[in-house]
């Protein structure tokens, strides 16, 4: 895991499985299911500092998704300590951390009062990540997130994304024209960058020299699917330029329609990732 052992906090269940997760960003560095191997992808060259983001793992984009916004691309919420609020019962059946950002921890100015809550919960070949957005303020504000999400893949171009057919989706390959989803499969042969819109509460991914996961979420109404590709892949100075090769972003987004939260009000986010034949 790419995070300091002091910065880690470690789940267990009851089942053997495992995760990892940094109060650098609340960002999963690891899910091991008990008996398979790691399940996400982290870059070995990624190293935790203030201010900058770690390459891999389930970053929290907030409030602004990529550098659609004027603050620093994907926002803050990534590149801020978190503070554990409540820490996990070792062994549980369901073993559950909480972590807690709000406008006086941020290093970075936004005009917005806000507290954000994730939740941590692994149960028996799965894990769920609750993202809870409050505003704390007196004025209705915007935004824009994900859970930015890179699963692990022994070989990306043997993967395929299931579950996006018919879809509308934006290629920022094709600087965001907007196409149509007409493969029955997403294969992954090169860079990609897609935020697909109004996707189906799962998606599967399938191939990749990995066992069949499920993607589920709820209250994120978009998709995003990445992968640098071998010449983005090489130009990025935090991760092995044949590393592409070994990760693929399923990410929970709320882009198209940027969510709108009036003051007093709270909005919640999940992404769930389920081996397909250990959950129940």
């Amino acid at each position: 895991m790419a995070a300091a052992d002091e910065s880690l906090v470690v789940l267990r269940n009851a089942a053997g499985d495992s995760a990892g997760v940094s109060l650098h960003g609340a960002q999963l560095l690891s899910w091991r299911p008990a008996g398979e191997d790691e399940q996400i992808y982290c870059s070995p060259l990624a190293a935790p500092a203030a201010g900058k983001a770690l390459r891999g793992g389930a970053p929290i984009c907030f409030p602004q998704f990529s550098e659609r916004g004027p603050l620093p691309k994907h926002g803050f919420a990534r590149t801020s300590r978190w503070e554990l609020v409540a820490p996990p019962v070792p062994h549980a059946a369901v073993a559950e951390a909480r972590f807690q950002l709000d406008s006086a921890m941020t290093p970075v100015a936004w005009e917005h009062a806000f507290c954000l809550v994730l939740v941590v919960r692994l149960g028996p070949g799965w894990i769920e990540l609750v993202l809870q957005a409050a505003n704390t303020g007196r004025s209705t504000y915007a935004f824009t997130g994900a859970i930015h999400t890179y699963l692990a893949v022994r070989d990306v171009r043997s993967a395929s994304v299931h579950g996006l057919q018919g879809l509308h989706y934006e290629d920022s390959v094709l600087a965001n024209a907007l196409r149509t989803e007409s493969a029955p499969v997403l294969a992954i042969a090169g860079e990609v960058d897609r935020v697909y819109h109004d996707v189906p509460a799962a998606l599967r991914v399938e191939g990749g020299g990995m066992p069949r996961r499920r993607i589920l979420q709820e209250g994120f109404s978009d998709a995003v699917v990445w992968n640098p590709g071998p010449v983005r892949g090489a130009a990025l100075g935090d991760m092995p330029a044949g590393d592409w090769l070994r990760m693929l972003c399923i990410e929970a987004a709320a882009v198209a329609r940027p969510v709108q939260l009036a003051p007093g009000k709270t909005w919640r986010g999940m992404q769930r990732l389920e081996l397909a034949g250990l959950s129940p």
